[in-house]
């Protein structure tokens, strides 16, 4: 019996791990794992080992592409990108269904790179090579098989993977059960479902944009950069990217208040409070205008430490 043939995409060393845990997730549902490091890629005489990748893609239904910190072995064919890389381009190219993942910390600072790209070089932290972002950015401009997932573990990895998987699967079965209605009424069907998603796409299309140009240009972003000193454009869409933002540029978070950021420096102790309510109960920044805003909802507090001098 034929196995759907999953391939997986990475940079080995600094995810290895990973790879190791996806490929006995995969063998658990029954499908096919395709990796290099198994030996289940067959090379040959003619052309480079990493053309034998690109080809072996064609004969896999699914492609799990892995994004961490490293950029990985640079592509003979085309430097401007890795061999990981151009795995991926080459199942969208093949129209593959596609699963993009992400390192939190990773997509984090990607978010902080597209808002500073233009204006000065960005020294990333948390990738050796800033083509990773450059990558990243170029996946989400794809017209289609551009979602890409961040993770923690690798866990949230599998769980995404199942659940998607099982989603396919039952509606695959739905569309089985229902192919005789679908011959009798094709015609008629077919103009609905396009008016149907023609309306959906534009309600949809039009209220994200609206959000998206309330989340992009959020007043949080700039008091917050003010009141912490922060040079550069910043961005964040949840509590967990704050935190990590602040983080990055020298804060402590309060072990009893999750949005309450010290940093002590030259004498002065620093502390900054963002507001509970501009966060929803899933934790995401609500689009708020600049009239809705309230300077209150993010407040600074600075205080000189002085130490007493001990003759001893």
């Amino acid at each position: 019996m034929a196995k759907p043939r999953v391939f997986v995409s990475s940079t080995f060393y600094d995810l290895r791990y990973v790879r190791s845990d996806i490929e006995r997730a995969i063998r658990d549902l029954g499908y096919e794992s395709v990796l290099n490091e198994r030996g289940q890629i067959a090379y040959g005489r003619g052309e480079s080992l990493e053309q034998y990748c690109y080809r072996e893609i064609s004969t896999c239904d699914i492609l799990v592409n892995i994004v961490g910190g490293r950029f990985g072995s640079e592509s003979s064919s085309d430097a401007k990108y890795s061999i990981s890389q151009l795995e991926l381009k080459t199942a969208h190219e093949l129209n593959k269904q596609i699963y993009v993942f992400v390192e939190r910390p990773v997509h984090v600072e990607y978010r902080t790179w597209i808002a500073n790209k233009d204006h000065f070089e960005f020294t990333p932290q948390y990738v050796d090579d800033v083509r990773v972002y450059r990558f990243i950015e170029e996946v989400y401009g794809l017209s289609t098989n551009n979602i890409i997932s961040e993770f923690d573990s690798v866990t949230q990895i599998v769980q995404y993977l199942r659940e998607q998987w099982a989603g396919l699967f039952q509606r695959f079965l739905q569309e089985e059960s229902k192919k005789e209605d679908y011959k009798i009424t094709s015609n008629l069907k077919s103009a609905a479902d396009t008016l149907a998603a023609l309306i959906k796409y534009t309600t949809k299309e039009r209220d994200e944009t609206i959000k998206s140009i309330l989340v992009h240009g959020h007043p949080v972003f700039a008091q917050l950069a003010d009141a912490a000193n922060i040079g550069i454009r910043i961005q964040f869409y949840n509590k967990k990217e704050l935190t990590t933002l602040m983080t990055t540029f020298g804060f402590e978070v309060d072990f009893m208040n999750e949005l309450e950021f010290t940093k002590t420096r030259s004498g002065t102790k620093t502390t900054i409070k963002v507001d509970e309510s501009i966060f929803d109960s899933d934790n995401l920044l609500r689009p708020m205008s600049d009239d809705q805003w309230k300077n209150n909802f993010v407040t600074v507090d600075k205080e000189e430490i002085f130490e007493e001098d001990n003759p001893f």
